[in-house]
């Protein structure tokens, strides 16, 4: 009986830090972190401003688990559209795209993650998880290399210079599309295939050093 009523109670609190969660990140989406409140995720969950607290001790936490959630689920989206059976290369390609059109499908949360100015405490966090995209990436050129589909590279740096060069080329347009009415991006799907070319090209050229 003791066991039912801790698994019950283990789920509940499950479910609304996951509420919680749910509301923050919406939250974020619309004005980004700066915008976020625990007075606002109380009221959109419909719990008492002191239980977001027992959740999260402090906005920068909150922060960082909202950070740290809706990255993962961008990197799990990517890993997964890499995934389908084609050549290395064209899944690279798949993966590039996916980056770039999740981006632009949200771009108030896709400029908090990456661009947006925050506390040390969250850019560290967006740190660590920049060095999770580059290891995506990589793992991509490295399975093309053994492959023999491309040429002998430094994948890590490769896919870490990938994924800086994705990020800057979204950055400026997405900072533009937050101060336009409405949810539309300036970016063109001809602008998100000539990112995607360079890339292609970038890994396609790349020599080992002599």
């Amino acid at each position: 009986m003791a066991y039912r009523a801790t698994a019950f109670t283990e789920n509940r609190k499950a479910q609304t830090r996951s509420r919680l969660l749910k509301e923050a990140t919406r939250l974020v989406s619309r004005a980004g972190f700066r915008g976020l409140s625990i007075a606002q995720v109380a009221s959109a969950s419909g719990v008492a401003t002191g239980t977001v607290y027992r959740y999260f001790p402090s906005k920068s936490e909150l922060c960082i688990a909202v950070f740290e959630q809706a990255t993962q689920r961008e990197i799990d989206a990517v890993k997964a559209a890499s995934r389908l059976p084609r050549p290395p290369l064209q899944q690279l390609e798949q993966a590039f795209d996916c980056f770039i059109q999740r981006a632009l499908k949200n771009p108030h949360l896709a400029y908090a993650l990456i661009a947006e100015p925050v506390d040390p405490g969250l850019e560290q966090t967006r740190l660590v998880y920049r060095g999770r995209w580059a290891e995506t990436f990589a793992q991509l050129i490295q399975q093309g290399i053994d492959q023999g589909a491309l040429a002998q590279q430094p994948a890590h740096l490769v896919g870490t210079a990938l994924v800086g060069a994705m990020a800057e080329t979204v950055i400026i347009p997405l900072q533009q599309a937050r101060h336009e009415a409405g949810n539309h991006t300036p970016v063109t799907q001809a602008h998100c295939r000539q990112i995607i070319d360079f890339c292609r090209h970038a890994v396609l050229q790349t020599e080992p050093s002599s």
